[in-house]
This record gives C-alpha cells, sequence and structure tokens, in this order.
C-alpha cells in the first residue's frame, strides 16, 4: 500500500472551510483536526476556532469547550479573542459564571475589532445580572467606545436600562448625549430615537419631547415628519394642545406616508370630542338658518354619524339647504362646520351612499369636503365685501367665525386626506387645502 501525504496545516483548513460551506461536517471536522494535530502556530488555532464554532451548532458543547480552549491557550491575534468570546457563552449556558466572565473578560481585553466589543457586552450584561451595577456600566462603556455601529448601540441600550434600573435618569441622558455629540449624523439619529424612547418608557415626557425636536429639524424628511408625530403625541399627553395641533399639523403636511396616517388617527378623537361638545353645549334655538330657528340643527347633524344611511343624506341635504343656502352663511354656519368636521374625521363617514340623482352612490366624506369647501368660497368673500350694504351686522359676524374656523379646517383636510384611499374624497381635500393656502386669513 502507498502512504497517505500528509496535508499541510494551511491546505487541511481551508478543507475544512470548503467542506464546511458544502455542509459536509464529518468532512470539515477531520481536516479542521488534522491542522490542530499540526499545533503550527497560525492555522492550528484558527482550526480550533472553527471546529469550536462547528461542534457548538452540531450540539456537542463539551467537545467544542475543548477545541475553544485550544484556540484561547495558543494567544493567537484573531482565534484567541473569537474562541474566548464563544467559549464564555457555552459557559455562560452552562451557569457557570464566573468562568463566563472570566472568557468574557480576555475576549473584551484583546482589543479584537468583533470579538471585543460583544464581549464587553456579554460582561456587562453577566455583571449586571449578579447585581454588581457599576462593574456592569463599566463594560456598557467600554463597549460604547468600540465606536458607531449595532454593537455600540446595543451596548448603550443595554446601559440605559441598567440605569433606569438604578433611577439615574441624569446619567442616561448623559450617556446618550455624548454618543449623539460625538458619532456621526446618521448614527445620532437612530440613537436619538432610542432615546426619546427610554425617556417616554420612564415617563419623562418633557424629556422625549425635548429629543423629538432635535429630530424635527433632520435633514431626513421622514425623519423630521415622525418626530413631529412624536412631538404632538407628547404634547397631548402634556397637557399642550396647542403645541399637539402645531405638531400634528406639520407631520400632516409632510410627504412620509407613515407620519401622515398616524397623526391623522391621533387628531380625529379631538375632533370627535370637540364636535360632541358643540353639540351639547350650543344653544342651537338662539341660532339661525335659511328657515328661521336652528333648535332642529343638533339632531339633523348628530345624524351624520348615525347608524340609518337615509338619516345621513337628509343631514347632507339639511347642511346644503339649511346651513348654507343660496351663497349665504348664517349664524349656525360655523358650530354647525365644527360638527361637520367630527363627522369628516369619523369612522362611520367612511362610506358611500346612493343618492336619486346620481349614478352611482357618492362617497360621504366628499361631500362633506364639498361642503366645506363652499363655507371656505362664501365666507372668505363675505369678510372681504367691506362695501356691500346687502350684507348684515348678523351676516358679517357670521362669516367671520367661519374664518376663524379655517386653521381647523386645514388640519382636519390634511387628516381626510391622508386617512383616504378614495381618489375622488383626496381631490376633494386637495381642493380645500389650495384654498385655504391661497387666503390670506390661513397664510398670512
Amino acid at each position: 500500500m502507498g502512504t497517505m501525504l500528509k496535508r499541510p496545516p494551511d491546505l487541511a483548513f481551508d478543507l475544512g472551510k470548503m467542506h464546511l460551506r458544502r455542509n459536509d461536517l464529518a468532512a470539515a471536522r477531520d481536516a479542521f483536526q488534522t491542522a490542530i494535530a499540526s499545533g503550527h502556530p497560525n492555522w492550528a488555532p484558527l482550526a480550533a476556532a472553527e471546529l469550536g464554532d462547528l461542534l457548538s451548532a452540531a450540539g456537542d458543547k463539551p467537545a467544542a469547550e475543548g477545541a475553544y480552549h485550544v484556540a484561547v491557550d495558543s494567544g493567537h491575534a484573531d482565534a484567541a479573542p473569537r474562541a474566548a468570546y464563544n467559549l464564555g457563552l457555552l459557559l455562560a449556558e452552562r451557569g457557570d459564571t464566573a468562568a463566563a466572565e472570566a472568557m468574557y473578560q480576555r475576549a473584551a481585553e484583546s482589543g479584537h475589532t468583533d470579538a471585543a466589543p460583544r464581549a464587553w457586552i456579554n460582561l456587562g450584561y453577566s455583571r449586571a445580572k449578579r447585581g454588581d451595577s457599576d462593574a456592569a456600566r463599566a463594560a456598557y462603556e467600554h463597549a460604547i467606545a468600540s465606536g458607531p455601529g449595532e454593537i455600540a448601540r446595543l451596548a448603550l441600550s443595554n446601559l440605559a436600562y441598567l440605569l433606569r434600573t438604578d433611577d439615574d435618569m441624569a446619567g442616561l441622558k448623559a450617556a446618550y448625549r455624548t454618543v449623539i455629540d460625538d458619532w456621526p449624523a446618521d448614527q445620532t439619529v437612530i440613537v436619538a430615537g432610542d432615546l426619546v424612547q427610554h425617556l417616554s418608557e420612564a415617563g419623562d415626557l418633557a424629556g422625549a419631547r425635548e429629543v423629538s425636536r432635535s429630530l424635527a429639524a433632520s435633514d431626513d424628511p421622514a425623519v423630521a415628519a415622525r418626530a413631529s408625530f412624536d412631538i404632538g403625541m407628547f404634547s397631548s399627553r402634556l397637557g399642550d394642545t396647542e403645541t399637539a395641533l402645531a405638531a400634528f399639523q406639520r407631520a400632516l403636511e409632510s410627504t412620509d406616508a407613515e407620519a401622515r396616517t398616524r397623526a391623522a388617527d391621533a387628531l380625529a378623537p379631538s375632533y370627535h370630542e370637540r364636535a360632541a361638545t358643540v353639540l351639547r353645549e350650543t344653544d342651537w334655538a338662539g341660532l339661525a338658518h335659511a328657515h328661521g330657528s336652528a333648535a332642529d340643527a343638533p339632531v339633523m347633524l348628530a345624524d351624520l354619524i348615525g347608524d340609518d344611511v337615509d338619516d345621513r343624506s337628509r343631514s347632507i341635504d339639511f347642511l346644503y339647504s339649511t346651513v348654507l343656502h343660496q351663497g349665504s352663511i348664517y349664524s349656525v354656519t360655523a358650530p354647525a362646520a365644527m360638527v361637520v368636521l367630527g363627522a369628516l374625521l369619523h369612522e362611520r363617514t367612511d362610506v358611500s351612499y346612493a343618492r336619486a340623482w346620481l349614478s352611482e352612490p357618492q362617497p360621504l366624506r366628499l361631500e362633506l369636503l364639498n361642503w366645506l369647501h363652499e363655507v371656505i368660497a362664501t365666507a372668505a368673500w363675505q369678510s372681504a365685501a367691506e362695501d356691500d350694504d346687502a350684507l348684515t351686522a348678523a351676516g358679517r359676524a357670521a362669516a367671520a367665525a367661519c374664518v376663524a374656523l379655517f386653521p381647523d379646517i386645514r388640519i382636519a383636510a390634511a387628516a381626510a386626506l391622508a386617512m383616504t384611499e378614495t381618489d375622488s374624497v383626496a381631490d376633494a381635500a386637495t381642493e380645500v387645502l389650495a384654498t385655504l393656502s391661497s387666503l390670506p386669513a390661513v397664510t398670512g
């Protein structure tokens, strides 16, 4: 029989990697063991680290530990730190915390570009788990110092949870501020978003809003839009309605679909509540419409979001023939418009209904937007017609009350545009916004 030629250790290592790519684990294992047996100062440690990974993935944890120990004991600049980190994972898995931390420490102090930051994170987690917060914090800070990237960001997040547990919000903010000041802009945006989440979860809504304001100034339209939405949400929870509305409006006017939809959904309940308040508290009998007293208005307006389709149709007719009639605005028009805004953003108006003179069903929101557009045009005209003797003082006051609602109409129309998937409704909302944007009462 011929004598089998010995494979050089570098060839054995390369064969092991090739067999591993082909998923021939038995052949890969044999090749790596051949390289290890060579005792070569470079290829043997590298093969031991690879063999440890192979055996660990295959479930042979004891044999994997043995292979990793070979790599660790070699002191190889690349294989030893990687093996130490992975060995630490196996030791931690079987509950040997002290030994695991020793391996993490060895990998961490190696300065290896990949293994060291990961080892610092795991060392920090292990220390935190056994209650050594100061040592855990130091480990996380080492990982953060490795520089921008997912590993440092994870370490920062872990440090944040540790500081929150210790009720050290000042330390949390300082840790994030250091990173935000030092890291590249594309990374700081992500990190600042993480800080917003931590502050929000910890109940520091004012702090979360302040960080969101810095994000709202971002050159990235999507980041700015979503930050504006967050400002609106935090302001709402803080009871700052004016700031919330302004922030939601910025989100609605953005090009980011997600921010626009979320802002519309967030705004809708406030419009519903205001509409309900107007219906409940307005002295309707003391107001007038085209046919006299507006005492019948609350019932007709409430039917806009009622269950009966025929009632909704009659309510639309009431708006056009009574609340706004032949180019005239009445004292009832402004409060009725507030109710219409609430209905416009209500889920029950996201329907179509049939009219006798139409060939096909009409979206209810389209009718509401068209009516609001007529109110805008009529009120703007009446307010500007200072020399028209036909306009009474009551008529001018009614028009002024409608003009005062233009900012609310603008926000509601933008919300309706964000909500809808119907082209005709989108077109009507766009037309309302375009008309409002052209008026001094809104743009001036």
